[in-house]
């Protein structure tokens, strides 16, 4: 990444030099996606910022597309709003400009949009669509990440094995590209397959090869966003050690980047551990200082399936867990927000799993 920046930064002095407007969009374009990947989301937004404007400008239509497609990608979990505007306008410019590589892009990041929101009516389809799109063009590279987005959808919903189905073929095809982003994408969507099938020792592995290729090649925010799925494997495994180490660090990036969602998201994983201590205080403490986090990020409406997942239901397996007076009725509180939610996005898996805990609750 620092190799690929110096070239652009290189391309944008010289751009600048000669007035080449187009070349200067291109050049901030490249500064800015380069910088996001390797952490530096400040100066990542910056620049695309400046890309879209000059693009937009200028007609220059393909490199406004892709600034679209790469500041949805790049803004902070506060931002959920604009992040949703930049895909849906990027979407319809595509479309209208006839782009099909680009409307497969930007629409399998809507759908991932939607899909976070919980309207899987909306993110299935254009999930579908992007898939479609990619086969019929023989886009292989976004075919890789297209197919990841639709078996995470699939996953959602309870169909685990169309889910493994869709996610194995987007590894096969990754490896054959040699594209780390897409290779640690198919390997943390078969990780998350096997963590929900409570076969933690492979989700690790799949994790830690998803973390390890994004900080081989210096795209530290991916990386961080891995290492949370290393830290929740180790603390199912009883590897309490590993998981403070890399939770350290993960509080440290989020609070060098300032990044809020990624804080609301160490808080949840730090009360996990905590509990895994059996620190039941200190990990309740942590709880609702995620909860709060989450709320203020306003996640029951943009995050809405990993707000339930991460957050209410291992909220509740703490009060589960330490079984006080008191605790069991706070548990099914918890449960019963998170029952609501995975009801009305249609995640079977997940309610079937509420629905039997809860049935040992009033035993």
């Amino acid at each position: 990444m620092a190799e690929a920046l110096r070239w652009a930064e290189k391309a944008l002095e010289l751009a600048e030099k000669l007035k080449d407007f187009e070349g200067i969009a291109e050049s901030y374009f490249f500064v800015g996606t380069i910088s996001g990947t390797a952490g530096d989301l400040k100066k990542a937004i910056d620049y695309l910022e400046r890309t879209l404007q000059i693009a937009l400008d200028n007609g220059y239509t393909e490199i406004a597309l892709r600034a679209y497609n790469n500041l949805g990608s790049g803004l902070g979990a506060e931002d959920y709003e604009r992040r949703l505007e930049y895909y849906e306008k990027g979407y319809e410019l595509a479309k209208k400009a006839g782009d099909i590589a680009f409307q497969s892009w930007l629409g399998g990041n809507l759908a991932e949009a939607y899909i976070d929101m919980g309207n899987m009516n909306k993110g299935v389809p254009l999930a579908e669509e992007s898939v479609t799109l990619d086969r019929k063009t023989g886009y292989v590279y976004h075919l890789a990440l297209s197919l990841d987005l639709l078996g995470y959808a699939y996953h959602v919903l309870g169909q685990w094995d169309k889910a493994e189905q869709y996610c194995q073929e987007a590894s096969n095809i990754s490896q054959r590209l040699n594209d780390f982003q897409s290779i640690s994408y198919s390997y943390g969507s078969l990780g998350m397959l096997h963590f929900d099938k409570e076969e933690y020792a492979k989700a690790k592995e799949f994790f830690e090869k998803a973390y390890e290729i994004c900080e081989k090649r210096e795209a530290k925010s991916y990386a961080m966003w891995w290492s949370q799925a290393v830290i929740r494997a180790c603390i199912e495994l009883g590897e309490v050690e590993k998981a403070k180490n890399l939770l350290d660090g993960l509080q440290e990036f989020a609070l060098e980047e300032k990044d809020k969602g990624l804080m609301a998201r160490t808080y949840a994983c730090r009360a996990m551990l905590l509990r895994a201590q059996k620190k039941w205080d200190e990990s309740l403490e942590s709880f609702e200082k995620s909860l709060e986090e989450h709320e203020a990020l306003n996640a029951r409406r943009w995050d809405v399936y990993r707000f339930a997942k991460i957050v209410l239901c291992e909220y509740a397996r703490v009060y589960l867990e330490r079984d006080m007076q008191g605790d069991r009725e706070k548990a099914h509180n918890l449960l019963n927000q998170a029952l609501e939610i995975f009801q009305k996005m249609g995640a079977k898996k997940e309610v079937e799993r509420i629905i039997a805990k809860k049935k040992l609750l009033s035993a």
